[in-house]
Formats: structure tokens, C-alpha cells, sequence
């Protein structure tokens, strides 16, 4: 979400960058994800309520992202992004996250996805080398998007 807020957009398009969002899930989940994703995420931000208007401003945080089913996880394991342990994925830090968000009054999903795939974030620049590197130690560990926007500047 942090990638596709208003300012880091602009920011985005600025530079030029892509996003690819590369997932482990077969397609048609994956564009379920992607569906869900606008309506609860992106359409609260920008402010999206269903005219044609509203809907072309509720597609612009897209408009530099791409995204990939990558079922048989070549590019995960092209990038080193092994599985987590179970301890590692309900760690204490991720059960006290969904215990804040419960208390918040904020819905906990249950997924029925891998929860051990490790996941990460990258920047490659137009050469094709990799100027950023971030492998999440459980699936909350996410870049701050300052980390991200920083790498992209150094690759342009």
C-alpha cells in the first residue's frame, strides 16, 4: 500500500519507476487480490466512489504496476527468498501485530496462501542491476518507502 499512497506516486512517476508485484498465487487468485486490493486500500485514499472520474483517478496508482503469478516460484527462488520457519511466521511480533489489530477494531483475514514464503523488495535499475536489496524476516517486515524511493534515485 505504502508505494501506491498519493505524494509516492507522484514521486514514482517523477522518476519513471515501475513497481512489479511478483506473487506465488495462481491468476485468478492473484487478480481476486488485486480487485480486493482497490476497493479496500486504494479507493479509501484516493478517494474512489464509482463515477468514470473517480474511477480513472482510482486507477492512476497503477499505472506503473505490473503484476506477475509466479505459482512455480522461479523468480522467488531466483532472488533468494526461502521459506520461513513456523516460529518465524508466528512469531510474537506478528501475533502482537493481529492482537493490535483486533483491539483496533480492524478485521483480521485468515489467509489460505503460504504463509512461510518469505517475501522481499527489490529496486532494479534500467541497467538491470539490482541497487536494493530487502528479504522481510517474517511477512511484516517491509522497507520503508523513503528506503525504496532513495534506491530508485541512486539506480536513475
Amino acid at each position: 500500500m505504502q508505494l501506491h499512497r498519493p505524494g509516492i506516486v507522484e514521486t514514482l512517476e517523477s522518476l519513471e519507476a515501475q513497481i512489479l508485484v511478483i506473487s506465488f498465487a495462481q491468476l485468478p487468485r492473484l487478480e481476486h487480490w488485486i480487485a480486493y486490493f482497490r476497493r479496500k486500500f486504494l479507493a479509501p485514499v484516493w478517494g474512489v466512489e464509482g463515477s468514470a472520474a473517480a474511477s480513472t483517478r482510482g486507477d492512476r496508482p497503477f499505472a506503473r504496476t505490473r503484476f506477475l503469478s509466479d505459482p512455480e516460484r522461479e523468480v522467488y527462488r531466483a532472488y533468494g527468498l526461502d521459506r520461513l520457519s513456523p516460529l518465524r511466521a508466528g512469531s510474537p511480533h506478528i501475533l502482537n501485530q493481529y492482537l493490535r489489530w483486533t483491539l483496533q477494531g480492524r478485521p483480521v483475514h485468515l489467509t489460505t496462501e503460504d504463509v512461510l514464503q518469505r517475501g522481499g523488495n527489490f529496486v532494479v535499475g534500467r541497467d538491470g542491476h539490482l541497487t536494493f536489496s530487502h528479504t522481510g524476516r517474517d511477512q511484516s517486515d517491509r522497507p520503508s518507502a523513503d528506503a525504496i524511493l532513495a534506491a530508485l534515485r541512486y539506480a536513475n
